[in-house]
């Protein structure tokens, strides 16, 4: 008898081990995507900045067994001449950049574009341009005027934050009205817009449309990360006109005047996100490029943008994005704040990562036939003593298991990855 408990056993460990290794082979196929941020490798300097270090560099990343690039612009999607800069060091930085490719085929026109995806193509990857419609900076004085000590933060790598904003993007500045307002309609979250306005929608499309016009792209990507002003708590911004008459119209209620039920207004905030998502949807659709997004994992979008509702069923049943990749926060400077519904860093709010994927995206992308994407991007503790630029400090949360990645990326439900590229920091 215990000779047969052996064989069995035996059997089925290796009938564990044909899948585990099935799993490998099979993670070991699916595309792997490199994320480029352009204006961080050009504040490094040396793997993209030029001509032949963008060709080196893309040479590198498909030689490690990279498909796509997803390559971060400049500015996050909008022209250079629509945007206003406080920072000579940067636009020195930028210009030079800029030079290598002045009198080409390849020069900026207005993005740099054109050489990146010449060399990708060649090299047989796919390059989507990815953009961040939450990020379109702040105005000088912003970080004083919000209490925040100007205390430069220098990376590992190499660049230092200056203790200011560096730019703004020219529509913002010209109607601030657009941006989050808070409850007394007194205090702003730059470089934040209020999807609500039909004007701030236009202005980006308008941005993402002459992209798709003028570049061969492969996809879109659009990211909800931001290096914003942190809000003093999660829901203290939102209380834009449209918002506060869509609310009344609905339920009866001036929100600026009365108690009113916070996830009535949360999940109208949400709508108009979606709205923004399906009008971009539409115009990629309309070119035959495809539309990846990554954004918080939940029902909230969490740190540093508040509890704004994510209808990520939605946008997957209704296959309003192809691919679909969880927890891009980025982060923000000042305060940490408090009052957040879902909380990346702690798990607060949230379902266990690996349940999430297995009983909630995984069977939704498959059955929408969306594609899932896993990014190693494991939660890494840090002092609420230091103000910048790791994602959100939190001095409860616990560390993420060394073996996570490693672990998670062989889940079956992910179609690919997202990794490291093997030519810088990020």
């Amino acid at each position: 008898m215990a000779h047969k408990r052996s064989t069995r056993s035996s059997r089925y460990a290796a009938i564990a081990l044909g899948a585990a290794l099935a799993a490998t082979v099979a993670a070991a196929d699916r595309p792997r995507i490199a994320m480029l941020s352009y204006g961080d490798y050009i504040e490094m300097g040396g793997n993209l900045t030029s001509k032949d270090a963008i060709e080196k560099s893309f040479k590198s990343i498909r030689d490690a067994g990279f498909t796509t690039i997803y390559w971060r612009m400049l500015w996050e999607g909008h022209p250079m001449d629509d945007m206003l800069f406080f920072s000579h060091r940067t636009q020195a930085e930028i210009f030079q950049a800029k030079k290598d490719v002045e009198n080409t085929p390849y020069r900026w026109d207005p993005h740099e574009l054109r050489w990146p995806i010449e060399v990708a193509h060649r090299l047989g990857m796919q390059l989507y341009a990815w953009v961040v419609p939450y990020n379109d900076g702040a105005p000088p004085g912003a970080t004083a005027q919000y209490g925040v000590t100007p205390t430069p933060y220098k990376f590992a790598y190499g660049p230092v934050y200056e203790t200011q904003p560096v730019y703004y993007w020219k529509f913002v500045s010209d109607h601030p009205e657009y941006q989050l307002v808070d409850r007394q309609g007194k205090r702003h979250h730059y470089g934040v817009l209020e999807w609500a306005y039909p004007e701030a929608r236009q202005a980006w499309l308008k941005d993402i449309r002459l992209i798709l016009d003028r570049y061969d792209v492969d996809g879109l990507y659009v990211d909800t990360r931001t290096e914003c002003m942190s809000p003093e708590f999660a829901d203290q911004y939102g209380f834009n006109k449209p918002i506060v008459e869509e609310y009344q119209r609905r339920y009866g209620v001036n929100i600026l005047e009365e108690d009113f039920d916070l996830e009535k207004w949360r999940a109208l905030r949400g709508e108009y996100l979606t709205l923004f998502l399906k009008e971009i949807s539409e115009m990629v659709h309309a070119k035959r490029k495809l539309l990846s997004l990554g954004t918080s994992r939940g029902d909230y979008i969490g740190f540093p943008l508040g509890n704004i509702k994510l209808e990520w069923r939605k946008w997957i049943g209704e296959k309003i994005v192809e691919e679909f990749h969880l927890d891009e926060h980025g982060w923000a400077w000042g305060k940490q704040g408090y009052g957040y519904v879902t909380d990346f860093a702690t798990g607060r709010g949230l379902k266990e990562y690996e349940a999430a994927v297995r009983e909630d995206y995984g069977p939704l992308c498959k059955k929408s036939g969306v594609k899932l994407y896993f990014k190693c991007s494991p939660y890494r503790p840090r002092p609420l003593s230091e103000p910048c630029c790791h994602g959100r400090s939190a001095p409860e949360a616990k560390p993420t298991p060394e073996d996570w990645c490693g672990r998670v990326r062989n889940m079956p439900e992910f179609d690919g990855a997202i990794d490291r590229p093997p030519v810088g920091y990020r």
